[in-house]
């Protein structure tokens, strides 16, 4: 049985571990909690001077660290092994590797806790390595939260720090950062070293601590797109071109095709409670008045054809019919979206 990221957390703070996690998947967020938790509180300071181990997979052999996490621990019940980046562990891709690994789960060490702190990726399910894995309740997965789930996590995140927020402070903060769980937790933390415990963040606090300091991110281009307000458009484009890395072109095309498929039900749907509409494009009510304005802006129409410019973007952004760089191809796309 593949287990969830949350549910480890909670078994661990209650002091319920297994002696092999394999953490896997896209959300990093819950790899690194778990991962920094066990390194953190399993083992006192002077513990960890003999029964602390940290590999990185690019150095690591399966040989060696199956050597390692098959010792005693000294002056203690248990010794830590962790392999950071295990993605990049070449025995962890080979059949040699894995069968070493395959045994290992068979007979573990009842006084190491082995960690692969595998990300961005998940091992084969349909292979011998993958089904042990599961099988023995070893493999945990990370997936990234849907956009209804992150209000909870931003609340929980903000309870753990000795405050409260606001449903509206909440929302922001989702709209501002979207569902990136470390960025979330590194503002928020933040955010906290200029209030007092027990103080509630509101939509103010958020707008002048998270939103005024980050005006060029993507929660900001579509609202500018949605106004149909193009130099506003255009200046976000080109500070996201100048930082290619942290504002990549693929992704801001998906959010955008997401944005004008959103407006295409809203066009078509003959509800009228706001709650309601909100369910139907699945966003956060608080958000829903910028969605119906914006349908004003766009008929169904330009719509449509919005749509088909954000799709051919996203071929030439893959290299199919397109000798252009990324700026140029999402400069031309912005002007066709607000000119359609």
């Amino acid at each position: 049985m593949i287990q969830s990221a949350q549910t480890v957390l909670q078994d661990l703070h209650k002091g319920i571990y297994q002696p092999i996690y394999f953490l896997q998947g896209e959300e990093v967020y819950y790899i690194d909690a778990i991962t920094e938790y066990i390194e953190e509180k399993l083992l006192t300071p002077t513990e960890k001077n003999f029964n602390l181990t940290i590999a990185y997979g690019k150095e690591c052999s399966m040989a060696t660290l199956l050597t390692q996490a098959r010792r005693f621990p000294m002056a203690a019940t248990l010794q830590v092994v962790v392999v950071k980046e295990a993605q990049e562990m070449a025995d962890l891709k080979n059949a040699t590797g894995q069968k070493l690994l395959l045994h290992y789960l068979d007979h573990p060490q009842p006084t190491t806790l082995l960690v692969f702190a595998y990300k961005y990726k998940t091992i084969d399910g349909r292979t011998a390595l993958g089904k042990a894995l599961s099988k023995k309740n070893m493999l945990v997965t990370a997936k990234k939260l849907y956009d209804q789930q992150l209000p909870a996590f931003i609340k929980s995140c903000v309870k753990n720090l000795t405050l409260t927020i606001t449903e509206e402070a909440a929302c922001l903060v989702e709209g501002y950062i979207g569902n990136d769980l470390t960025r979330i937790t590194s503002e928020l933390h933040k955010l906290r070293i200029n209030l007092t415990p027990g103080s509630t963040i509101t939509h103010s606090i958020v707008e002048a601590y998270i939103g005024l300091h980050k005006p060029f991110n993507v929660f900001e281009l579509q609202k500018a797109i949605m106004q149909k307000d193009y130099p506003k458009s255009y200046q976000i484009i080109r500070v996201c071109a100048s930082n290619a890395k942290e504002h990549a072109a693929l992704p801001i095309v998906t959010i955008l095709y997401n944005l004008f498929a959103k407006l295409l039900i809203l066009h078509q749907t003959k509800e009228t409670v706001p709650t309601k509409i909100a369910q139907q494009i699945d966003v956060n009510p608080y958000f829903i008045q910028g969605y119906l304005h914006a349908v004003q802006n766009y008929t169904v129409h330009e719509t449509m054809k919005n749509i088909t410019y954000l799709h051919q973007a996203d071929l030439q952004l893959k290299g199919i019919d397109s000798n252009l760089n990324d700026y140029q191809i999402m400069k031309g796309l912005i002007f066709k979206l607000m000119h359609p």
